[in-house]
Order: structure tokens, then sequence, then C-alpha cells
């Protein structure tokens, strides 16, 4: 498995599609880099706010996903994702609620 960067995550990230098996694939590469759980959800949480509206849902999923399949290795994402999922999901509501004001306002 390739080693951690920001960098690496980043890229990872922007490849991330909403398929089970690339969020599962890039959740197994996070939790095994747990080490960097901090650095990880700062990334996450950054990237997020910059993806475009149609990905937002997909990082919501890998977070559920390394939250879940992390719990039996350590606390180390429950405890780094506490801190920003409010936030992150009050973030992709707003977006979505932005989107649906279009499509309402379109008609």
């Amino acid at each position: 498995m390739s080693s951690f960067s920001e960098s690496a995550l980043e890229k990872k990230l922007s490849e991330l599609s909403n398929s089970q098996q690339s969020v599962q694939t890039l959740s197994l590469w996070i939790i095994h880099h747990r080490k960097h759980s901090s650095s990880i959800v700062r990334v996450w949480h950054r990237e997020l706010k910059k993806a475009k509206s149609s990905r937002k849902l997909t990082f919501l999923y890998l977070a559920n996903d390394v939250i879940q399949n992390s719990k039996k290795k350590g606390p180390e994402f429950t405890r780094d994702f506490e801190g920003v999922l409010v936030d992150a999901c009050s973030h992709v509501a707003r977006k979505e609620k932005e989107v649906y004001q279009i499509f309402l306002n379109s008609g």
C-alpha cells in the first residue's frame, strides 16, 4: 500500500467515485494510515467543501465507511471525525438546498 501524504490523499479524494468499491478501497487505504487520522480528517473536510455538489454525499459515505470499519482498530477516526461531521453535514445540506432552490426557481 502506498505511503501517506496529504497530496496523495487529495489525489485519491479527487478520483473517488460514488461506487461502493471506490468508497471501500479508499476507506481501507485511509484506515491503513490511521496514525495520520487528524491530517486525514482535516484534508477530507477541506476537500469536501471544495467538491462539486454532486460529489459531496460520496464524501459522507466515505467518512461513514471509515468510522464504521476502523472502530475495531482504535478510536482515532471516531474522535477526529466527531469534530467536523456536524459542519460537514450542514455544509452538504446547505448546498443541496441551494440546488433545490435553483431547480424550483427555474420552473
